[in-house]
């Protein structure tokens, strides 16, 4: 009992501390017009074609800017 007690308060933190990366994260997106998914590298190969500039900004913005995540890097 002891050990389960021990070993859900180790990981009660851990758990915590993956929901906060989400609101830190960096992604990339393309400023073009035609421009709909955002990406998790500069280097992705999804961004070789952007006729705007590559724009890094946080994921949360990404996703109120209505992005999606690219399905080339994700």
């Amino acid at each position: 009992m002891k050990k389960l007690l021990l070993l859900t308060l180790f990981c009660l933190p851990l758990l915590s501390m993956s929901t906060g990366i989400e609101k830190t994260a960096s992604v990339y997106i393309c400023t073009g017009p035609k421009a709909t998914v955002y990406h998790a590298s500069k280097k992705c190969r999804g961004l070789n074609r952007c006729s705007g500039e590559v724009k890094e900004i946080s994921l949360a913005d990404a996703k109120e800017m209505k992005r999606r995540a690219c399905k080339i890097c994700y």
